[in-house]
Order: structure tokens, then C-alpha cells, then sequence
């Protein structure tokens, strides 16, 4: 196992399922490309998690074509940002949210194959 820890990259994921939500392109402010991504995976207990998304550059004019349904495969990192919320009764909230940042994405075939 030693050898095998080793070979471990810190914060990488890797993740299948299908697209569940009309994904979001847009332009930083900046000029980046950006494209919002909520991604359906299944629990091999039954079930599933819904993981939010980004993808930049030009992987986020490849995910901005994706189509609710579609299958697909994503290798990236988990990052976490925190933002302000003000609540109903006026309160400003501190809140974080986590999200996964693809830096390569594909297609998969229903059998779980990417497609060329």
C-alpha cells in the first residue's frame, strides 16, 4: 500500500453521470470561459448526488454543448468558496459551497465507455 500512496495526486477526482441540468457558459469578467455543469451521479447503494460543476477554457466550450441526459465522464478537483447571503429576515449569511472543477471532460456510451 505504501508503494501505491505514493502514486496519489492530492485533491484529484474523477466522476460519471449524466448531465441533469441545462449547463450555463459564460465570460468572466476577465475574458475567462466559464460553464456551469449540475452532474447526476449514482450511488452504488441506490440513489444519487447531484454535484455542481465548472468547467474552464476550452473544456467550458466543450460542456456548454452537453444536453440534459447526456453521459458523461469528468476528471477535476473539488474547490470550495464562500459567499454572502442575505436571509429572510434580513441576516447576512457567511455560507461556503463546493463545487468541482473539471479540466477534462468526455462522453460516455451507456455502457460506460468514453466515446471517441
Amino acid at each position: 500500500m505504501t508503494e501505491r500512496v505514493h502514486e496519489l495526486v492530492g485533491n484529484r477526482i474523477y466522476l460519471k453521470g449524466h448531465v441533469c441540468k441545462d449547463t450555463v457558459y459564460r465570460t468572466t469578467l476577465r475574458g475567462l470561459k466559464i460553464t456551469d455543469i449540475l452532474v447526476a451521479v449514482n450511488r452504488p447503494t441506490g440513489g444519487s448526488d447531484y454535484l455542481p460543476c465548472i468547467s474552464w477554457g476550452k473544456y467550458a466550450i466543450y460542456a456548454s454543448d452537453l444536453s440534459v441526459g447526456d453521459y458523461i465522464w469528468l476528471e477535476g478537483r473539488i474547490q470550495s468558496r464562500d459567499y454572502s447571503k442575505v436571509t429572510s429576515n434580513g441576516l447576512i449569511e457567511r455560507r461556503t459551497a463546493y463545487e468541482v472543477s473539471a479540466f477534462k471532460i468526455g462522453h460516455l456510451d451507456e455502457a460506460g465507455h468514453v466515446q471517441e
